[in-house]
């Protein structure tokens, strides 16, 4: 894995080397170095208003009663679309930009909370329910941990049983 992690980020740089060098060529390397900068102001106004749609799409199911797992699925696409904007470099800006758009936005963010759900470091700040929904940890009030030594149950009281613990010790 770490391998394959080097192999992509060496290769991402090169992408990005060779895209600002291209566009350098084409329009100097002042206009170059400001696009960077303009990128990054146009990502954060995207992710602004944009995040704000999203958000009133989620408090908007909420109050109807649906889950707002496809809303959820934008605004993780949103976010990394946003970071995406912010790191600089014109291959980063290009995929950043596509994760504004809305249809892909929903797929990408499906995908990601996917990958997300899978992931064991994410199991264990978040406790994963059926159906794929989430349910945070500090909902239930017992532990849901792999604890073996933590029985769940129901204690009843019956009245016969107490009459006759009582009639033993006379």
């Amino acid at each position: 894995m770490g391998l394959l992690f080097l192999f992509g980020f060496i290769l991402w740089g090169w992408a990005e080397m060779s895209a600002f060098i291209y566009i350098g060529g084409e329009i100097g390397g002042l206009f170059t170095l400001l696009g960077v900068f303009v990128t990054a102001i146009i990502g954060l106004s995207l992710l602004k208003s944009q995040g704000m749609v999203v958000m009133a799409r989620i408090r908007d199911d909420l109050a109807k009663g649906r889950a707002p797992v496809g809303s959820i699925a934008d605004s993780i696409a949103l976010v990394c679309g946003g970071v995406l904007m912010l790191v600089p470099g014109y291959v980063t800006d290009a995929i950043g930009i596509l994760l504004f758009v809305p249809g892909l936005r929903t797929v990408a963010g499906a995908w990601i909370l996917h990958n997300m759900m899978r992931s064991q470091r994410f199991k264990s700040y978040v406790h994963v329910g059926g159906r794929g929904a989430f349910t945070a940890a500090q909902q239930s009030p017992y532990p849901t941990g792999d604890d073996d030594d933590i029985i769940e149950g129901d204690v009843t009281e019956h009245s016969h049983s107490k009459n006759r613990l009582d009639k033993g010790r006379h």
